[in-house]
């Protein structure tokens, strides 16, 4: 597994001053940064959907403690730093929309964690509290069984979506937070 993450990390350059990894994008037009579709001003436009997926995948490969860097290479005689430094702009609250995206599924998984686990509570005792009725009846021992089936299976629940979805999602907001902390440039075009 370490051969495999070192040569996944052998993809990126590194900045020697920094020595942070470098997440290089070469472009012909600024335009290539954001989604065609999007008619937004560029301060809001989303970016390009595949550019997205890449910078993800990228933020996957790089360890989460090391540094990182975007670096945009643009053909020299097609640089502007007007738009130069508004695509930085909206590539910042690009990243800054899907940390807020982020934090809103966090908080509707924490909200549906503290249900499933009050409900699993409340029929699992009233599974036992009903159990020690001393006359019962074929419809209220089906109940029994069915607020155990019901409290076991939303107590799973509630620990599935602790331990699995919503790790997933805390780590992708550290890949985004990440971004945000992360310097991002232009360059001339390598040759």
């Amino acid at each position: 597994m370490k051969h495999k993450k070192s040569e996944s990390l052998a993809l990126y350059n590194t900045n020697p001053e920094t020595k942070a990894y470098i997440v290089e994008v070469s472009l012909d037009d600024y335009s290539e940064l954001f989604n065609g579709w999007d008619a937004s001003p560029l301060r809001r436009k989303d970016l390009e959907p595949e550019l997205m997926d890449y910078l993800e995948q990228a933020a996957t490969e790089i360890p989460i403690h090391e540094k990182l860097e975007l670096c945009f290479y643009m053909p020299k005689e097609k640089r502007d730093l007007d738009k130069e430094f508004k695509s930085i702009t909206s590539v910042m609250n690009n990243f800054k929309i899907v940390l807020s995206v982020i934090h809103k599924q966090l908080s509707h998984n924490y909200r549906r964690l503290a249900v499933y686990f009050i409900i699993a509570l409340f029929f699992l005792s009233a599974a036992y509290l009903l159990r020690n009725v001393t006359h019962i009846s074929l419809f209220i021992n089906i109940m029994i069984e069915g607020f155990f089936i019901g409290g076991w299976f939303l107590l799973w629940e509630a620990f599935s979506l602790f331990f699995f979805d919503t790790h997933e999602t805390r780590v992708r907001q550290k890949f985004f937070n990440r971004f945000l902390i992360s310097d991002i440039y232009f360059k001339d075009t390598k040759e």
